[in-house]
């Protein structure tokens, strides 16, 4: 499915810190993690109104809704993706690769040619798919994975990235 007509992509506000923290845990929880461990990553699944502030947060809205968001660290070397979720609700209709797209082409403005992303393990494929490769990876355990781990993974910000 492609990305709505009717949805743009924009700033952030930092009073929409609480909205995006919920976006991020909805789309979280999608993949079946516990209410106890959702619960002790919420928190870290929230940006901070400062780091709102301090910019390279973005909103995708569809009809005057947060529908996902992401957030870069741009000035790390390599830039890091903070976080990029799409509410279930909105979930395979293109938003999460048009605010991949989005990054990639600040990113390259920026003069970056690579983005790091520290993935859940869910959420690897998507990015696979958009032409990132596993690089690393590190242990993650939660009580009912106590193998998981989170895949390292770079993205070269080329043209086709994000396809």
């Amino acid at each position: 499915m492609h990305l709505l007509p009717t949805s743009i992509i924009r700033p952030a506000r930092a009073q929409e810190s609480a909205a995006l923290g919920a976006v991020a845990y909805a789309a979280k929880a999608f993949w079946g993690y516990s209410a106890a461990q959702l619960e002790a990553w919420r928190e870290g699944l929230t940006p901070s109104p400062a780091s709102i502030d301090a910019g390279w947060t973005f909103v995708a809205e569809v009809d005057g809704r947060i529908a996902g968001f992401y957030q870069v660290h741009a000035d790390a070397r390599p830039p890091e993706l903070e976080h990029l979720w799409v509410h279930p609700q909105f979930m395979r209709r293109g938003l999460g690769r048009a605010l991949l797209r989005h990054a990639i082409e600040a990113l390259r403005r920026h003069g970056a040619h690579e983005l790091a992303i520290d993935s859940d393990p869910n959420a690897e494929p998507f990015y696979r798919a958009c032409g990132a490769v596993r690089v690393a990876e590190i242990p993650a355990p939660t009580e009912a994975e106590p193998q998981r781990i989170r895949p390292q993974l770079r993205l070269a910000l080329t043209p086709a990235s994000a396809g």
